[in-house]
């Protein structure tokens, strides 16, 4: 075969080759993001070490009736509060939104959050992630958290749900 004929071939069959890492990629980044609720939700703070960066940042805000308030914490910070809680912790999320570039990926994805079976807030999430020599690993967190005119869940109500 001519040198030409394999380069074209080669060139036509790029497009596949980087969509199938894509998905390779994509269903690694999803399950980081789930083992980070599972290991929230167990309070395994040694599993979420392993997610997270130590120096990575997680920013929250809502909008009050006083206007807008913003919380800022570390991820050491947020498993050393993490570890002294013992309620039980759930947050659920769906149609995540997934964008992969290389190294750098980022997740957006609506959210409901449970506090010991009890709703507690909804919103949306917006994880950053760094594919390192270890593997993805989660280096911040920007969320909303919404109080008022949450839609049910898609879902469905969280198994032993105390009523809204």
């Amino acid at each position: 075969m001519k040198p030409w004929k394999i380069s074209a071939i080669l060139i036509l069959l790029t497009p596949t080759i980087t969509a199938a890492e894509d998905g390779a990629d994509r269903d690694v980044v999803m399950r980081v993001i789930s083992n980070f609720f599972a290991a929230m939700t167990a309070r395994d703070v040694d599993r979420m070490r392993t997610l997270m960066t130590p120096d990575g940042i997680i920013y929250s805000y809502r909008e009050g009736a006083d206007g807008l308030h913003i919380v800022r914490t570390t991820h050491s910070a947020y498993l050393e509060n993490l570890a002294k809680g013992d309620a039980r912790l759930v947050e659920r999320s769906w149609n995540p939104q997934v964008m992969l570039h290389g190294r750098l990926a980022t997740v957006w994805t609506p959210y409901d959050f449970h506090k010991d079976a009890k709703f507690s807030h909804c919103g949306v999430d917006n994880f950053s992630l760094l594919r390192t020599d270890n593997g993805w690993v989660i280096t911040g967190v920007v969320f909303s958290i919404e109080v008022e005119d949450c839609a049910d869940s898609p879902l469905g109500a969280l198994p032993g749900e105390q009523e809204r």
